[in-house]
């Protein structure tokens, strides 16, 4: 649920910032000169790549956290097992220890 709402409120802000990017330059293009439609239109593409580039970003970073959390429970794993072998094992006067 917390994903949808998430995920609606993304494509509702993309579609209103798609939506005024798009209608900007035309309501724009009577009272701008040459040069200052080309400023706009750099400053947008820089807007939209600065965008992309931080959900990218927050993407991959949560991609690493996770391997890095899968290889902190694999290690953590392991050293159970060993550490359970070597236990389970001790015997003093036929008695098991680990019992």
């Amino acid at each position: 649920m917390k994903k949808f709402f998430s995920n609606a409120i993304i494509s509702i802000a993309a579609i209103i910032v798609g939506y005024g990017a798009m209608t900007l330059p035309f309501h724009l293009f009577s009272n701008l000169t040459g040069i200052q439609m080309r400023i706009i239109f750099i400053a947008e593409i820089l807007i939209y790549f600065a965008v992309f580039s931080a959900f990218f970003l927050i993407k991959e970073n949560k991609e690493n956290r996770r391997k890095k959390e899968q290889s902190f429970q694999k290690r953590h794993n392991e050293r159970m097992s060993k550490r359970n072998k070597a236990v389970k094992g001790i015997r003093i006067n036929n008695y098991d220890l680990a019992a």
